[in-house]
This record gives structure tokens, C-alpha cells and sequence, in this order.
């Protein structure tokens, strides 16, 4: 690990035509890991979206809400991903579906409220 690096290049989509441009990306830490964000906009919303290398099983996406907050997080190609937004449910779930459509084959939603 190189300081300010990560040790893994993520996917990034360019989703502008779909109406969520790419605003940036940083590195960023989640308990302890260095992780990658990167940044959407949905007019005036900002989606930051976490990605990391993960060795677990492949998961449906999973939807909460916390602190005016949704989260959606799933695990699909040894990647753990988890976006997060003050943006409502239906638009996040939209943007997931554009960067992981695989997700949506065969694999369900779950939700906790």
C-alpha cells in the first residue's frame, strides 16, 4: 500500500447522459480501510459511492436509512459497494441499478427500515 494510493483501480461509469454526473472521486477510509469514493450529483444531491475489494459472497442489494440518509450496499466481482445520498430511495436505486445491472438479475432487494 502507497500512501494516498489504493491497491485496487475501481470501475468508474460515466452516468451523465442517465442524469448523474460524475462530480470526482477521493480515497476515503471505512473502519480503518482505505476505500474509493466517488462522486455523483442528482441535481442538487450529492451520491458519494464506496467501493473496496471484498472476498465474501456475492449479495443482493441492501437498503436502509439512517439520519435523513439511504444507503444502498451490495457485494457483486469480489467489490463491496455501498452508495449514499440524502437523495430519495427510488433515485438511488436507480443509480445503483446503472453502476451494477448484473445486480438486478436474480438478485432481489432487501430492505430494513
Amino acid at each position: 500500500m502507497v500512501a494516498g494510493r489504493l491497491e485496487f483501480a475501481p470501475a468508474v461509469k460515466d452516468l451523465a447522459a442517465d442524469g448523474f454526473p460524475l462530480a470526482g472521486a477521493r480515497l476515503d477510509y471505512i473502519g480503518g480501510r482505505r476505500v474509493a469514493a466517488l462522486v455523483y450529483r442528482r441535481r442538487l444531491h450529492v451520491v458519494n459511492v464506496f467501493l473496496w475489494p471484498s472476498t465474501g459472497a456475492e449479495t443482493a442489494p441492501h437498503e436502509s436509512s439512517v439520519r435523513d440518509y439511504n444507503l444502498i450496499s451490495w457485494r457483486w466481482g469480489g467489490i463491496a459497494d455501498w452508495a449514499v445520498s440524502d437523495l430519495g430511495m427510488a433515485e438511488l436505486r436507480e443509480l445503483q441499478g446503472r453502476l451494477q445491472p448484473r445486480a438486478h438479475a436474480g438478485l432481489a432487494y432487501t430492505c430494513t427500515a
